[in-house]
């Protein structure tokens, strides 16, 4: 009886490495020109380069260098106006404001007046304050309120007379008209520019030392 023996044989092993790409992915003026000398120096000496193409290839390098150069200054003017935008910025300070939102800031016991705007006169409107925690520290009956803009003054005190602390306040308008339904409410905050942020690329200013409030977000400046 004749065996016959099983040849084996052995697959290569493929290399799974992922191949990465070197180099730039763009190519700016000095690697524009390499090429195009690169380009002159090996070509046929028997059949040059056709003065058109080279004419063509010029220009196009002509016309790279004038637009990479506007963009440069384009850059350098852009970084010029944002410097002076923010150092006019400057000029914000101690002076009062008013944006959007519905905070208020509380220093060394006063805060400043602020105003809202109802869409409806409202039968019955109250204003609800609350602290950072967001617990409710104080309410302000009015009553009747007509449409259109109002004054909000506040004490800046509990229902027992105390003084809050100082820092950042909401206040929240329920104002229910003779339908009984409720009335919207356009929210002003108002109060003292302390500071200018320029953080992050984004101008800020801090009102009344507590409130941070984006520049594009002043609606008055007085």
């Amino acid at each position: 009886m004749t065996t016959t023996a099983g040849t084996s044989s052995t697959l290569p092993i493929q290399d799974t490495t992922t191949m990465k790409t070197v180099g730039k992915s763009t190519l700016d003026r000095n690697d524009f020109m390499t090429l195009f000398i690169t380009q002159m120096q090996h070509q046929d000496p028997l059949e040059p380069m056709d003065s058109t193409d080279m004419a063509s290839q010029l220009a196009q390098f002509s016309n790279m260098e004038a637009t990479m150069k506007m963009s440069d200054n384009l850059e350098k003017l852009l970084g010029y106006q944002v410097s002076q935008n923010n150092l006019q910025l400057l000029t914000l300070i101690g002076k009062e404001v008013q944006g959007t939102g519905n905070t208020m800031g509380v220093v060394e016991g006063k805060v400043s007046t602020t105003k809202y705007t109802l869409a409806d006169a409202a039968d019955s409107c109250r204003v609800e304050i609350y602290d950072a925690a967001g617990k409710m520290v104080d309410t302000v009956e009015l009553g009747y309120v007509a449409s259109g803009l109002q004054e909000l003054s506040w004490d800046a005190t509990t229902p027992s007379g105390t003084v809050v602390p100082d820092g950042q306040y909401t206040y929240n308008v329920v104002a229910i008209n003779a339908l009984g339904q409720k009335v919207d409410v356009d929210y002003r905050s108002t109060g003292l520019v302390t500071g200018v942020n320029f953080d992050g690329g984004k101008a800020q200013v801090t009102v009344d030392k507590s409130i941070v409030m984006n520049v594009a977000d002043i609606l008055v400046v007085q």
